[in-house]
């Protein structure tokens, strides 16, 4: 009896870690930059499965093209990586960065992160690609940005509440009027005071951070 109670237990639990897992593997925190003459880097991040810190996507890929159906072109130098967070109740986190080579200028892409091991793919997203080097045809509009906001008692005390919800709100009001965005750095500020939101990790803060400047980037 006690043997099926343990064998039952086992299929609960790895039932549940499989679920999460599952649950966790769409691609998040999704970023664009720009990757030289004609190419754009795609960056993203995923969870690692619980109690296992393998990488669920060891290669990273991107279709692209210039319709929602018909991303004919693959991404190149897909680089995984990822950190020890040294906290074993945490999952391990994985990103991930591949380029999109030999765009044409001022072009109307779409592209798509492809599904991983047991894993989903990303929605369909779309970005104009850059100028062709010294086209002065048209202006381009930059804004540059940074220090975005802190989190936790302290920053709330000193620069009132929700200050990086402020300011990822008034970027995505310039964004219909905005061709590029220069970010100096300091998305926001997790560690600057001892108590940071009630519950709420390193990790997790700059997992939410990340998560609102998507829209953005």
């Amino acid at each position: 009896m006690y043997t099926f109670l343990l064998f039952y237990l086992f299929i609960i639990v790895k039932a549940t870690i499989a679920g999460i897992c599952l649950q966790k593997q769409k691609p998040d925190q999704i970023r664009l930059a720009i990757a030289g003459i004609n190419s754009v880097n795609v960056g993203w991040h995923s969870y690692a499965c619980p109690f296992i810190d393998d990488n669920p996507n060891p290669t990273p890929k991107v279709k692209y093209g210039l319709s929602p159906a018909a991303l004919t072109s693959n991404s190149v130098n897909g680089k995984p990586s990822t950190y020890n967070t040294k906290n074993f109740f945490t999952r391990t986190s994985w990103f991930y960065g591949v380029e999109l080579q030999d765009l044409q200028p001022r072009t109307l892409y779409y592209y798509q992160i492809v599904a991983m091991n047991n894993g989903l793919a990303s929605d369909i997203f779309s970005f104009t690609s850059p100028p062709a080097l010294g086209d002065r045809s048209q202006p381009v509009k930059i804004a540059a940005y940074g220090d975005m906001g802190v989190d936790g008692l302290l920053g709330t005390l000193i620069n009132g509440v929700c200050l990086f919800e402020r300011a990822v709100i008034a970027l995505q009001k310039m964004l219909p009027s905005i061709d590029f965005f220069l970010h100096h750095g300091d998305i926001g500020y997790a560690d600057t005071t001892p108590l940071l939101v009630l519950g709420k990790t390193y990790d997790q803060a700059m997992d939410e951070y990340q998560m609102g400047m998507m829209n953005i980037t």
